[in-house]
């Protein structure tokens, strides 16, 4: 049996892809310059990168929800990242996209999430107040450009640069250090999409599951949202195990074929998007209400996020008086980067635990 070269994978990408995907041989540019891989193509090996980096594997001890330390059986950034990159890569390839850079891109998508969740960047955002700001979305940008340097470069992991400008979604503070050949507003690949959307299809899944663990929301209330209720139409009486998994399969099958139709009678294939049909949409933001009310706003998830956010004040406070506290190799970058910005990509690097024991 022949092996497959990176050539052959790049051909085959040139012949099954849809009009309007990312080829990595075309935009597999980096900005060092580097031999290829002769197995891998560019976005096979953005993947490894991101995966191996220090970054990702402090995701396993950084709140999603739930904190992080509350129980064995919540999702952490690391579990939510893994559940979204098989999600996007399904979606990618029943659309003929690129699969490994959707995965790649939902694999990094929350690296440069704080401890605490969205409470975490709140804080951080508010303490960077006239120093450029604070975003995850760019942060994330910055970690894998400049923080995850592990060959002292100066160009992070070197990713190509469909990877890094799919990492911008959302926005980003205008005056907030991006590496320059990086623009926000800039059109970004069709797998950035796909990983957005499926982004709030795994959030929803597995936070509704995890909200039922902790107790928060009970099975019954369950049956007053529509997609729980066509799944339970499907499936019968069921566990809620199953009627989650369902509502996942409803979600991801409308959003490939509410595309798909969209695309199939679209002469522009380069001006490609990707949506739910207009009945799921309502479903999905019906779903998204349940939990905002009922579980985001719960006790149990914003007593744990009120303290998080006043330990990254109180650590950034310390750190910024006392900025010996830092490693050496992260103090060396205050010259550069300023005070602030460093005790920031500091504190934004930290695991909830690492925080607790630094800040109580």
């Amino acid at each position: 049996m022949a092996w497959l070269r990176r050539e052959d994978l790049e051909d085959r990408e040139a012949r099954t892809l849809s009009p309007g995907a990312s080829h990595s041989r075309k935009l597999g540019s980096r900005r060092g310059a580097e031999k290829e891989d002769t197995l891998r193509t560019a976005f096979q090996r953005d993947r490894d990168r991101i995966i191996h980096c220090s970054a990702f594997r402090r995701l396993q001890h950084k709140t999603q929800v739930l904190a992080a330390y509350e129980g064995d059986h919540y999702r952490s950034r690391m579990i939510h990242s893994l559940e979204l990159s098989q999600i996007a890569r399904g979606v990618a390839d029943c659309l003929s996209l690129n699969r490994d850079l959707a995965e790649a891109v939902a694999l990094a998508h929350d690296l440069g999430h704080p401890p605490y969740g969205h409470s975490g960047e709140e804080a951080l955002n508010e303490l960077m107040a006239g120093h450029g700001g604070f975003r995850h979305n760019a942060q994330g940008s910055r970690i894998v450009d400049l923080l995850e340097d592990r060959h002292g470069l100066g160009l992070g992991l070197n990713l190509c640069l469909a990877t890094r400008r799919s990492l911008l979604k959302g926005k980003i503070p205008p005056d907030f250090p991006l590496s320059p050949d990086l623009r926000a507003g800039t059109r970004l690949p069709i797998e950035a999409q796909v990983v957005d959307r499926c982004d709030k299809i795994a959030y929803l899944s597995h936070d509704l599951d995890d909200a039922l663990r902790a107790g928060v929301i009970s099975e019954g209330e369950l049956r007053e949202l529509s997609l729980l209720r066509k799944a339970r139409q499907r499936l019968g009486e069921v566990p809620s195990s199953k009627l989650l998994s369902q509502i996942t399969s409803l979600m991801v099958h409308d959003l490939v074929q509410a595309t798909d139709r969209t695309w199939a009678g679209q002469a522009q294939q380069d001006e490609l998007s990707m949506h739910h049909s207009d009945k799921m949409r309502v479903a999905i933001d019906e779903l998204l209400r349940f939990l905002r009310e009922r579980f985001y706003k719960s006790e149990l998830v914003l007593g744990v996020m009120r303290q998080g956010g006043d330990r990254i004040r109180k650590a950034f406070t310390l750190l910024s008086s006392s900025p010996e506290q830092m490693p050496v190799t992260v103090r060396s970058r205050i010259d550069a980067e300023g005070l602030e910005r460093t005790v920031c990509d500091y504190i934004a690097g930290m695991t909830d635990r690492f925080l607790v024991k630094l800040a109580d």
